[in-house]
């Protein structure tokens, strides 16, 4: 239950450890995130300049050339340079956020290779009871799942947040500046975008947790069906299994349509209220220029701020569902590569040359609960002693469950014991360097593993030494 309750926490939205963490992963890339950040600066203007451009073009050239206030060939010739001038702002709009994109994708992709080849290597070095106590199917989320989640933070949130903030930002202060009446009416329905927000928030927070712990499930479930297809079908338990997958299957996708269904729900709902705050501002500003109060052009421009004010609001909903779910994955990976990992061997470890193969067990005791003093009942050795001598041949019999397996794991130094020593040539394994102790063993396990060949087409070629006697 422990491993479920992990995967369905979620924690902190934001964790100020984990984010410097998180942020160590970007430092090999810190320039190209510099000047990702920089093109913020860059596209925020770009972004606001369209609204000032068509109140430009109504206000001084529009509005006069139709009253008869401005000759009509001075009219066409604003109105050119500033279409120019629009083409202009709309082609280095484009450029400004392809690059931005282009380099925040590029740092993510990176950033995920980094983490994914550090998890691996770092898994590769744990003890074999880790992996006892935890489903390989989790450990496969860990580095697929979970880091997809920092990829979505690392080149879709972070810089993405910092746009919006700023954008919406330097929006309000420039509504304020062009008309105070106006800008109060744009930002009239802002407490009842908020709420819709936070209600969004919370319905997506809860199916993406649920979305998560499935997805877990399912690749728990299917790592141990598939290996085991063999025994599954020898007692005839696939309709158990289909029945079994099935509901797993189910709660993924009731998850999914919970999620679809609450954006669903959010976006139409900021869509009217987003038009809702346009037919106020018609309102508002018609009867104001009617009365000659407010002219046509910043009317216009309003009108277009309004539309764009409110997208960065919604993006800003979804980046926060990004934050919370990359934080939750950040704390799974890092519990992952915080687990500490044995050391080979002792820092002043005994040299091993030229051994002669005397292997003694000496008063060993052992469980495969990693306490220093398990209860009595999980002890699997008790007080276990023996010795080979060199060139002698030994078979070790026993039922099920016996100990067997067990032996040759500790001589391996796949766990280390509780109590007592297991020495060769005299000296205790746990001195010896665990490379050159395993490379004095031949071992024939009982079930083959067979690993799928390398991707060039070329067969791989095994090479089977015969044990040492």
């Amino acid at each position: 239950m422990s491993n479920l309750h992990e995967e369905e926490a979620l924690g902190k939205a934001y964790d100020s450890h984990l984010m410097r963490r998180l942020l160590q992963y970007m430092k090999p890339y810190k320039w190209r995130v510099a000047l990702a950040l920089v093109m913020v600066a860059v596209v925020t203007p770009l972004e606001l300049a369209p609204p000032l451009i068509f109140r430009k073009g109504i206000d001084s050239y529009f509005v006069p050339a139709l009253k008869h206030a401005l000759p009509e060939a001075a009219a066409w010739s604003g109105i050119g340079w500033l279409s120019l001038i629009f083409l202009a702002v709309l082609t280095f709009d484009f450029l400004a956020q392809y690059v931005q994109i282009r380099i925040m994708q590029r740092v993510g992709q990176q950033t995920m290779y980094d983490m994914r080849r550090e998890i691996f290597g770092h898994m590769q070095r744990l003890p074999m009871s880790y992996f006892d106590r935890n489903p390989v199917g989790r450990l496969v989320t860990r580095v697929t799942t979970d880091v997809d989640a920092l990829n979505d933070l690392f080149a879709a949130g972070v810089v993405t947040m910092i746009n919006d903030f700023f954008l919406l930002v330097v929006m309000a202060g420039l509504l304020f500046k062009i008309d105070t009446r106006l800008a109060l009416d744009t930002l009239a329905v802002l407490p009842g975008i908020l709420i819709v927000t936070m209600i969004f928030r919370k319905f997506v927070r809860d199916a993406n947790r649920r979305i998560r712990t499935a997805i877990a499930r399912i690749n728990a479930f299917l790592q141990e069906y598939i290996s085991g297809m063999s025994v599954v079908q020898l007692f005839n338990r696939e309709s158990k299994a289909m029945d079994e997958f099935g509901k797993r299957n189910r709660d993924n996708m009731l998850a999914w349509r919970d999620a679809i269904l609450a954006y669903a729900l959010f976006y139409p709902a900021v869509e009217f209220l987003s038009f809702a705050t346009i037919a106020l501002i018609f309102w508002s500003g018609g009867n104001r220029i009617f009365s000659g109060a407010l002219s046509l052009g910043v009317l216009t421009a309003f009108t277009m701020f309004a539309q764009r004010f409110f997208r960065p609001i919604q993006d800003l909903s979804e980046k926060f569902n990004i934050l919370q779910s990359a934080m939750a994955a950040s704390e799974r990976i890092f519990k992952l590569l915080d687990e500490p990992v044995p050391a080979a061997s002792d820092p002043n470890a005994i040299p091993l040359k030229d051994p002669r193969g005397e292997i003694e067990f000496r008063n060993v005791w052992f469980s495969y609960k990693n306490v220093p003093e398990p209860k009595d009942e999980d002890w699997v050795l008790r007080d276990v002693s023996f010795r080979v001598e060199p060139g002698q041949t030994i078979a070790i019999v026993g039922h099920t469950g016996a100990g067997k397996t067990t032996l040759i794991s500790l001589l391996l130094r796949f766990y280390d014991i509780q109590r007592g020593q297991i020495l060769l040539d005299g000296k205790d394994i746990r001195l010896i360097d665990l490379q050159d102790l395993r490379r004095q063993f031949g071992i024939v396990l009982q079930d083959p593993f067979l690993f799928t060949a390398p991707t060039s087409g070329c067969p791989m070629n095994l090479t089977v030494t015969p044990a040492s006697p």
